[in-house]
């Protein structure tokens, strides 16, 4: 039997895409408007794919982007995530050049005062050994700190019970927000259109094509679909009729007053054993830490009982805490799959549906390579730039999960 060519495995020229923008025939539909859908339009209008539809149900960046902590590491223990993140730190280093923004417009506000894995048992510290290892072998400047390092460089922080650390300086955080509305603004520049306030209903398709994506709205009939939907996800998969297994969790995120007893270029810090984590922002602080009991839903609300936790978790290894005043908090969902890795890539069985989504906690820090090879996937048939195998979706149906260890 012939088998059926699919469109996505070869160069797509963009002799082939329409010159003017038709409203109900785009040349790429991208379902979900967060960071990482407006930056698959950036970066395709950015190669003169200009006929691209965004379709987000709420507002641009409304879903997790604007919850999200803004985290940026390269600290990883899968090589495609330290990968699409070492991508990224240098793409956010240079953001307003890349993007042609004016030095007034928004972006990214980088501050790179690196990540810090703080480690308390042995099985810890030779698993995050094994990742700096690794992380080095891209050429990262990672260090591999001893209780008594630790102590010595950020007195501040109460080092009992820790065996050592691990530590970043290229890493940070940056603001998710400023740069969802950044990528969808220069998007629109560059001829995307998005439509915010539109909720798809169903997904038709006629064997392996998707012929239509009806909204309310009206029905579109687009050349190429981006499932770019995050803890949604799985809702457009039954539409199609296959199985995404991405679940939304609920994560939690406290602000404190401002504070100036600790150092405001204290890095991104993380205890490893309990999640706990806090980093700067603006004149207070962020501070969080992840209920390993918490069920999979699309619960929202901030959890305030989990904040004595937190709070607890704070004082304990970050004495001057104890001074700080609790401002307020928010919650927003991870998108988790089974492997804590993203799917990122076409669907074995559908001519023209990509995933961008499952992120699980690091879709900010990842949006500007994931914008890059879903762009290569669509208009030069493969991702050349950042190898993303391991990432496919078909993973999960082969068994060959690699956990991504490095998560909180």
């Amino acid at each position: 039997m012939k088998k059926r060519r699919n469109p996505m495995q070869d160069a797509l020229p963009l002799a082939n895409f329409q010159k003017s923008a038709d409203s109900m025939r785009p040349d790429v539909l991208i379902i979900g408007g967060g960071v990482v859908g407006c930056s698959v339009a950036y970066h395709l209008t950015a190669r003169g794919c200009r006929n691209v539809l965004v379709l987000e149900r709420n507002t641009v960046g409304s879903g997790s982007t604007g919850k999200a902590a803004g985290g940026i590491r390269q600290q990883f223990s899968h090589a495609a995530n330290i990968q699409l993140s070492m991508y990224a730190v240098d793409f956010f280093t240079h953001f307003h050049e890349r993007l042609g923004l004016e030095a007034d417009e928004g972006g990214v506000e980088f501050h790179q005062v690196g990540y810090l894995f703080l480690l308390s048992t042995d099985e810890e510290l030779a698993q995050f050994r094994q990742s700096a290892n690794l992380q080095r072998s891209f050429g990262l400047p990672v260090e591999v700190l001893t209780a008594t390092q630790l102590a010595e460089r950020y007195p501040w922080l109460n080092a009992e019970g820790l065996l050592g650390a691990t530590y970043c300086p290229t890493d940070g955080y940056g603001s998710p927000h400023e740069v969802n509305q950044a990528f969808a603004k220069v998007a629109r520049r560059q001829g995307a259109r998005i439509l915010e306030g539109t909720t798809v209903q169903a997904i038709k398709r006629e064997g392996a094509h998707i012929v239509s994506v009806e909204t309310d709205k009206g029905s579109i009939s687009p050349g190429t679909v981006v499932c770019c939907a995050g803890a949604w996800s799985a809702e457009l998969g039954r539409m199609l009729g296959i199985e995404i297994p991405i679940s939304p969790l609920r994560r939690m995120c406290f602000m404190t007053d401002p504070f100036e007893a600790l150092p405001h270029d204290a890095p991104m810090t993380i205890e490893v054993s309990n999640t706990f984590h806090f980093r700067p922002e603006g004149p207070g602080f962020m501070l969080g830490a992840s209920d390993q009991q918490e069920p999979f839903g699309f619960k929202t609300e901030v959890n305030w009982q989990w904040l004595d936790t937190v709070v607890e978790d704070a004082v304990r290894r970050v004495p001057a805490f104890e001074q700080a005043r609790i401002q307020g908090g928010w919650a927003g969902l991870y998108e988790t799959t089974p492997d804590d890795n993203a799917i990122i890539g076409a669907v074995p069985g559908l001519e023209n549906f990509l995933i961008a989504a499952g992120f699980s906690g690091h879709g900010f820090m990842q949006s500007p390579a994931t914008g890059l090879v879903i762009s290569e996937l669509i208009l030069d048939g493969k991702a050349h730039t950042i190898p993303i195998e391991a990432l496919s979706i078909e993973r999960f149906a082969s068994g060959s999960l690699l956990p991504e260890r490095n998560i909180i």
